[in-house]
């Protein structure tokens, strides 16, 4: 629960910039049963943004383009999630030179 309070602490000043965001929370489930919390802050598509507990960090990603699906990214070297559905697959580094870090993430219900 700490996380998902100090993600909302964070986006106060993004708050300032809409009426009203809309976050969306979910968490995934990923292989060998990582689990991956993320906080969707849905607003104008340059103010969209994910913040996620990712390797004992918080992070926040900010949308990105993509051919298909919801793609966030943490700066043009750091992590990125890249959901379809309920989906997602985590991957860290340059767009060019991807790992992926966890790639079989389901969202869990509710």
């Amino acid at each position: 629960m700490r996380p998902a309070l100090a993600a909302l602490f964070l986006l106060l000043p993004l708050a300032a910039l809409a009426e009203t965001p809309d976050l969306q929370r979910v968490t995934y489930e990923c292989e060998r049963g990582v689990t991956l919390p993320v906080i969707y802050v849905n607003g104008p598509d340059e103010h969209a943004q994910a913040v996620a507990w990712i390797e004992g960090g918080l992070r926040i990603l900010r949308i990105a383009r993509s051919a298909s699906g919801a793609r966030y990214r943490e700066g043009e070297a750091g992590y990125e999630i890249w959901g379809k559905g309920d989906m997602a697959v985590l991957s860290y580094g340059p767009e060019d030179a991807q790992t992926v870090l966890l790639s079989q993430c389901r969202a869990l219900p509710g």
